[in-house]
């Protein structure tokens, strides 16, 4: 092997340990190498599982600050509900459970401001129904479905 062979190699191996070491680094104080921002909200309890929307990012990276819809059931882990990726949520209200189902209003950018839709789940294995709401919910409080 040439000299600049054995320095490449030399250089590769470094590098590796490198990445190694900093992502041990990383983990060791509670984060990700190259992590991003989640913060999960207080969960409600409703059809036998636990429910919660998760925040992700801060809206200092390039990419946008978004929410997702998430349920466990006891200690399972979470699971995302397709719901969550059908675009990206500027504002979100709940969820609220009651007898009429789990409800949660999410409001996307529009070019007059924002559009606000209700997402209603009637059963936790069921697919959610979304409607569009007039304007944002008064007093962010949502409305039931007869109304």
């Amino acid at each position: 092997m040439g000299q600049a062979t054995l320095a490449l190699r030399n250089l590769l191996i470094k590098a590796a340990i490198f990445v190694v070491l900093a992502a041990a680094l990383a983990w060791a104080v509670g984060g990700t190498l190259f992590g991003s921002h989640r913060v999960n909200f207080p969960a409600v309890d409703w059809d036998g599982r636990e429910w919660a929307v998760q925040v992700i990012g801060n809206g200092q990276r390039p990419d946008r600050v978004r929410w997702r819809l998430l349920s466990r059931r006891g200690e399972e882990p979470w699971i995302v509900h397709p719901v969550s990726e059908t675009g990206v949520w500027r504002d979100l209200i709940g969820p609220v459970a009651d007898k009429d189902g789990l409800r949660l209003a999410v409001a996307s950018e529009a070019s007059a401001g924002k559009n606000w839709q209700m997402v209603t789940f009637s059963r936790a294995d069921a697919a959610p129904i979304v409607t569009a709401l007039p304007a944002e919910p008064t007093n962010r409080a949502l409305p039931t479905a007869g109304n």
